[in-house]
């Protein structure tokens, strides 16, 4: 079983979950239905949706991905990936990782932080060997003054084929057509899955200033398309937090403004935690800004199921 959360209110509903008809639009506004399985378990949701003008904003965690692709990974088993390609073996991770926990979870920005200075010094004295194509973009870049981390380039080398899962085509089919119900879309994901799906246009770093939200994807944590721009690590993080404030009180706006969903994430997720702690700074706990935007999320979990 799983939770679902809107507001303070949590539902058990069975866990494999369908997208056909996840938004069925009668009025400018409105979600009528969600699928589970064959059945429709008629968890009507179109009055979270109904009151407000404006179409829903999606923000997309990575078990959307988990489950529509192959070479998907959690933060975890990507970070594990790496290092088994890395040094041959998991035992690397597992040494970097015991070393890494705080307050009894493991951190995985600091693991990030360890494995990345570690990648690149090892590139930096084997230019041709197994990450010769890394090596390759690094210093490319490098010619063109554009300053990169071989890790991060890995990364997008790692995601930036969309490899589908076969058994998830009909369902992938389903959920495009939901793209005219949808104003945009906000995700922590360095895939082009979404963007890919919806075509919408993905808007990296500053960039999110500078356009339409309308049919935009907010890639907040960075892209594959520029590896320069991902978020991964401790660093990273204290970085993105001191150079994008006018991002955090965009992301505000729409929060204030538009129903906000949430797929693909669980309600422990750090990436959401930290997001949303960061833009709760700009309002008081208690105020009626605070309390719009809290009855404007929906939380749906379970993707990550695949049969």
């Amino acid at each position: 079983m799983r939770e679902y959360c809107r507001g303070r209110v949590l539902f058990d509903q069975p866990v494999f979950w369908k997208f056909n008809r996840l938004f069925s639009v009668k009025y400018s506004c409105r979600i009528r239905f969600i699928y589970y399985g064959k059945n429709c378990i008629g968890m009507d949701i179109h009055g979270f949706t109904e009151d407000y003008k404006n179409h829903p904003v999606l923000f997309i965690g990575t078990g959307l991905s988990l489950r529509y692709l192959e070479n998907s990974y959690t933060w975890d088993g990507l970070l594990k990936h790496i290092c088994h390609e890395f040094k041959g073996n998991d035992e690397y991770y597992l040494d970097v990782k015991s070393k890494c926990m705080v307050s009894e979870q493991f951190d995985y920005a600091k693991i990030a932080e360890v494995i990345e200075r570690d990648f690149n010094e090892a590139l930096e004295n084997d230019r041709n060997g197994k990450f010769k194509e890394v090596n390759d973009v690094f210093y490319k870049k490098m010619g063109e003054e554009v300053s990169i981390s071989r890790f991060k380039i890995y990364i997008s080398q790692v995601l930036n084929e969309l490899i589908f899962r076969e058994s998830k085509k009909d369902e992938i089919s389903e959920l495009k057509k939901i793209r005219k119900n949808i104003a945009s879309i906000i995700t922590t994901n360095y895939d082009s899955f979404v963007e890919h799906l919806f075509d919408f246009q993905p808007l990296i770093g500053n960039d999110i200033l500078l356009s339409n939200p309308y049919g935009s994807v907010y890639k907040i944590h960075g892209c594959v398309s520029d590896p320069s721009k991902i978020v991964i690590t401790d660093e990273d993080y204290s970085n993105f937090n001191e150079k994008y404030e006018l991002v955090r009180a965009q992301l505000l706006s729409i929060f204030i403004h538009n129903p906000i969903i949430f797929i693909g994430y669980n309600i422990g997720d750090n990436n959401i935690k930290s997001l949303l702690k960061t833009i709760f700074t700009y309002v008081e706990p208690n105020s009626e800004e605070a309390i719009k935007i809290r009855n404007n999320f929906w939380l749906i979990m379970g993707f990550r199921e695949v049969k």
